[in-house]
């Protein structure tokens, strides 16, 4: 809200109508910028606890490392929990490769405009480019591309499962699922590092979504 400017308002009045009205905004932005602050704190915990291994002191004093436990399949995200179900049915190395093959079959153009610098994927073999869409019912959507077919493949595998997932849901995945998938025999060490930075970006994508809309609705609140 704007002070009043009317000339009969003494300057001391206005001056702390200017006041209170930052007063009011930083009371309604504050809650979900300490949302944001939480959600990075606890994804980061989440992941080094998950990949830094626990130490122990045995017996004479030595320590030993045992490695921390894993996500499981039942916290990842149903789409994505699905996915992992059904490659883990395929024992063939082969056969997994072809599915990936089918995923990249499957995935839907994306426009000639969204192939910029800002949706690409550092750190692939190919190029890789990822779009997220935060939709009204509070979830996020992906659109992807690759000029491989095998990472279109891989992008296409996280676009289906993460699709229709909430941003916690999306900040709440592990690098875990790939080792779930089995598909280290199938891929390079790139191919799998790329794999991994797909996740990240659209992970990176999905906190700036939601951070542009905590604070959106922080604005129309004032």
């Amino acid at each position: 809200p704007r002070p009043s400017t009317d000339p009969s308002v003494p300057d001391t009045v206005q001056m702390e109508g200017v006041r209170m009205s930052r007063w009011v905004c930083l009371l309604l932005v504050t809650p979900f910028v300490g949302v944001l602050q939480d959600q990075c704190r606890n994804s980061t915990t989440m992941m080094r606890a998950r990949v830094a291994p626990s130490v122990r002191v045995g017996a004479g004093g030595r320590r030993t490392a045992h490695a921390s436990s894993s996500q499981s399949l039942d916290e990842l995200p149903g789409s994505l929990r699905r996915i992992v179900g059904a490659f883990q049915m395929v024992p063939d190395p082969m056969q997994r490769y072809k599915q990936l093959l089918y995923f990249a079959s499957k995935l839907q153009p994306l426009a000639e405009e969204a192939h910029v610098e800002e949706n690409r994927v550092k750190g692939c073999v190919s190029q890789v480019w990822v779009l997220p869409e935060l939709r009204e019912d509070g979830k996020v959507y992906f659109q992807a591309d690759s000029d491989s077919q095998l990472t279109k493949g891989l992008a296409a595998l996280l676009v289906e499962g993460l699709s229709g997932s909430t941003p916690q849901e999306i900040m709440g995945v592990t690098p875990d699922f790939i080792e779930m998938l089995g598909l280290k025999q199938s891929l390079t060490p790139s191919r799998n590092n790329g794999f991994l930075n797909m996740l990240k970006m659209m992970q990176k994508k999905t906190l700036e979504l939601y951070a542009a809309q905590a604070k959106e609705d922080a604005d129309t609140q004032v």
